[in-house]
């Protein structure tokens, strides 16, 4: 299978969490469903929906804050009435990513627009306010993940909780879990589903024994291999 890989990056980041609302709490990286839109506004797809799948590495550790904002706006469809609400907002700090993509549906547009340096939307991590560009683009060859009993793998994306069936504790590895990211994005603002993450906050490996291949499969996730390493694909 080809996969394309390519880095984006900002000074700042926020993938507002859903179940949220006095204080705008942020995903601790990228949601599967902002990268895709992210490549949908690359190829100028509006409302971008793919059966294409992803991976998220994360290139730099995770770090967050907390800022207060003031929210400007009009209520309703009034043409004078505003509102001025200050708002605690939860931000990243210096977030770097390299995005793997693989598919039959997009893959080929994708890989021409990233080698022309052309974008149709302007590309940004979360909100307009995080502008990137997408920058050392690759094309991989990658082979399916021979899944025996007992197998260790060394995932450089995020991993996707229900292919772990035993995690390997290493040495100064800072493990966490993050919950809720909403999984398919179906149109119009309509997501299914959901999936949990677990991440090195460095962006270390993250080591551990899958599940047996049916299950994997059952769960929609795809894992290949490379010369660099493992990947995790949904």
């Amino acid at each position: 299978m080809q996969v394309i890989a390519f880095d984006i990056k900002s000074s700042t980041a926020h993938f507002r969490r859903p179940d949220t609302t006095t204080t705008h709490l942020t995903y601790p990286f990228m949601t599967p469903t902002a990268a895709k839109g992210l490549v949908g506004a690359i190829l100028g797809e509006e409302d971008f929906t793919t059966s294409d799948i992803i991976g998220i590495q994360l290139l730099k550790p995770v770090r967050s804050i907390a800022q207060q904002m003031s929210m400007l706006g009009k209520i309703g469809k009034a043409t004078c009435d505003t509102f001025n609400r200050p708002t605690t907002i939860e931000l990243l700090v210096n977030p770097a990513y390299r995005l793997y993509y693989a598919g039959n549906e997009y893959t080929e547009k994708l890989y021409h627009q990233l080698k022309e340096g052309k974008s149709v939307y302007p590309t940004y991590l979360g909100s307009a306010f995080a502008l990137t560009k997408p920058e050392n683009l690759q094309l991989l060859e990658t082979k399916p993940v021979d899944i025996s009993e007992g197998k260790q793998v060394d995932s450089l994306t995020v991993v996707p909780v229900p292919v772990i069936q035993e995690l390997k504790i290493t040495e100064e590895a800072h493990y966490s879990r993050a919950n809720g990211f909403l999984r398919y994005y179906k149109g119009n603002r309509n997501f299914e589903k959901s999936v949990d993450f677990l991440f090195e906050h460095n962006g270390k490996p993250v080591s551990f024994q899958p599940q047996n291949a049916e299950l994997i499969q059952a769960e929609e996730i795809t894992m290949v291999e490379m010369e660099e390493g493992f990947l995790c694909l949904l």
